[in-house]
């Protein structure tokens, strides 16, 4: 049976939160993405010690003959693509958290073993982890000097559908299969969501039900919108960065939409 390591990551006891950042759906290549903006979300991390990010997929837009990507639209080759991040990355890559595979860097792991996103972690000395992390973030003290743990589940994400409503019910039948997970965040739709509700689960110790929170997130990508969204009818999503705050003072996290 495969078994999925808990990433643990502790932070100072006296920050009063921790700022987490999914980063997904960049497609540097697209011409449609937002560099200018993406650039300010990187200063914004650099300008505070407790921001830190977690990339989740499609990074690049990695088009090849063999995808559905207009090859003959990309503004860089995939290569050039990965130098990008690479350079615009550094100054941060020590708020880099992880970095996972998407749907599009999977396509040259498919045609040829060769993961864009490998590379990119490997030149800026980060984790990389191909579909999935689980991590244990741990920052601040409570009012028993203990710190506030978070559990947290992300993945890229797939089938995001049209409508508001296919993105949060793929995501909460996710998070229903976490037993004792706080977060669980997916990017992929192109869709900025936040959402948040009660899933109960055995307390053998104390003969009970408990009912407990999960915050569901879905972050956003960095794209105006165009092309093969608007050939498909899509409503355009908003794009930028998707702020979830873990409290350092008591268990309690939300995400800023």
């Amino acid at each position: 049976m495969r078994r999925v390591e808990i990433l643990c990551f502790d932070f100072p006891s006296e920050w009063e939160q921790l700022e987490l950042f999914p980063l997904n759906d960049l497609h540097v290549g697209d011409p449609k993405t937002d560099e200018t903006l993406f650039r300010q979300f990187v200063r914004y991390v650099a300008d505070a010690p407790n921001r830190y990010l977690i990339g989740i997929g499609d990074l690049m837009n990695n088009g090849i003959k063999s995808s559905v990507s207009n090859i003959y639209n990309e503004t860089m080759t995939p290569r050039e693509q990965r130098k990008w991040l690479v350079r615009e990355l550094s100054p941060i890559k020590d708020r880099i958290l992880l970095l996972l595979d998407g749907n599009h860097e999977y396509r040259s792991k498919k045609e040829v073993d060769l993961s864009q996103t490998e590379e990119l972690a490997d030149s800026l000395g980060v984790r990389y982890l191909q579909d999935e992390a689980a991590l244990k973030i741990s920052v601040g003290h409570k009012r028993n000097q203990k710190p506030c743990a978070y559990t947290v589940y992300v993945t890229h994400g797939a089938t995001g559908g049209k409508y508001p409503g296919a993105a949060v019910n793929n995501l909460q039948m996710l998070a229903l299969t976490l037993e004792n997970c706080d977060i669980v965040i997916v990017g992929h739709s192109h869709k900025k969501l936040g959402y948040r509700f009660r899933s109960r689960r055995f307390d053998p110790r104390n003969n009970r039900l408990e009912q407990v929170d999960k915050l569901c997130v879905v972050a956003s990508a960095w794209q105006d919108f165009g092309g093969y969204a608007a050939r498909k009818m899509y409503v355009p999503g908003a794009k930028g960065k998707t702020p979830i705050i873990l409290n350092g003072r008591e268990k309690y996290a939300y995400v800023v939409i």
